[in-house]
């Protein structure tokens, strides 16, 4: 069985949605676990109107989605937890194919599915499906080379890991992707090609209030760029398997390429000057050129920059079509 822990806060307008999926599920043993994180637009309404007794609703004060999910898990019945945003989707056979995961994966301390992205409206056309692929992954390796892993919403963990790992930060942005990380740094991870969710975007959630994020901070250490950062630098010299360090490696170089990138296209000068002393490694051509450009005077680094950024997605494309 399942315990499905939903946090809740302000989504009047779409939790219908997305109990409605959840309780349609064709794997039928489950328990909804709804935490109220302080809703005041009448959220809750919307829940108990569902009148359905596999639904229980904790309230507590607002204290953002990991302390929701955290009360969520301590309140479930059952061994494995899955997890669903109030603005997510999930298709009818979700529960059906973590099932199977955890089935084949037994000792995984995270399984989930693959996911599309849709608008607020809720709307998504489902790409042709198949039995979708089960296979234990280095989380790292699959998140720095750029593949969709998981989301949230498709996401489950045994209950055990609350005495292993234990519970959710309680930071109000990156607090799940932070205990995916721990997760993986000492369990196995598993997941189903198979798309089961729609990650609905732009509905006002904290995910979409992350744009240049670290304009205006003083960078003086790598774990300046992000909490992630800094707990896979704390945790690095703990990590024994070389295939896993080979996979956080990456990881971390993929985290400052990112910092790079999107500081370099938004003109945020301050943080790309910050960088070169943070860097673990020395960067690629590409990121070493734009470190180059970010020492020039402003206006022309920020003219470069616009350039080089609308030209490089057509250029890439072509050579991938020279490639093929």
């Amino acid at each position: 069985m399942f315990s499905i822990v939903m946090p809740l806060w302000n989504k009047r307008e779409m939790v219908t949605a997305a109990l409605e999926g959840a309780l349609a599920q064709s794997f039928g043993d489950f328990e909804l676990v709804v935490v109220d994180d302080g809703s005041t637009d009448g959220s809750r309404d919307a829940v108990e109107a569902l009148k359905d007794k596999r639904i229980r609703v904790i309230v507590q004060a607002n204290g953002g989605p990991g302390a929701a999910r955290n009360a969520g898990m301590l309140a479930a019945h059952h061994d494995w937890i899955s997890f669903l945003d109030a603005d997510d989707l999930w298709l009818p056979d979700h529960l059906a194919e973590l099932d199977r995961l955890r089935g084949r994966f037994p000792a995984a301390g995270l399984i989930g599915t693959s996911y599309i992205t849709c608008g607020s409206d809720g709307r998504f056309r489902l790409p042709p499906q198949s039995p979708g692929r089960l296979e234990a992954i280095n989380y790292f390796e699959r998140v720095a080379s750029g593949r969709r892993v998981l989301w949230t919403s498709s996401a489950a963990i045994p209950r055990s890991n609350l005495a292993t790992v234990g519970n959710f930060g309680t930071g109000v942005v990156g607090e799940d992707t932070l205990y995916w990380l721990r997760i993986a740094l000492a369990l196995p991870v598993a997941v189903s090609t198979r798309v089961t969710v729609a990650y609905r975007l732009n509905t006002g959630g904290v995910s979409d209030r992350t744009a240049e994020r670290w304009r205006g901070r003083d960078l003086r250490e790598p774990s300046d760029i992000s909490p992630r950062l800094a707990l896979l630098l704390e945790r690095y010299a703990e990590i024994e398997s070389a295939e896993v360090r080979r996979g956080v490696d990456r990881f971390i170089d993929h985290d400052f390429r990112w910092c790079l990138r999107s500081s370099a296209r938004s003109g945020d000068l301050d943080t790309v000057r910050a960088l070169p002393g943070l860097l673990p490694r020395c960067p690629g051509l590409a990121d070493r050129l734009l470190l180059r450009v970010g020492l020039m005077p402003a206006p022309l680094a920020r003219l470069l920059y616009a350039i080089g950024f609308r030209i490089y997605p057509p250029l890439r494309r072509l050579g991938e079509r020279l490639k093929g």
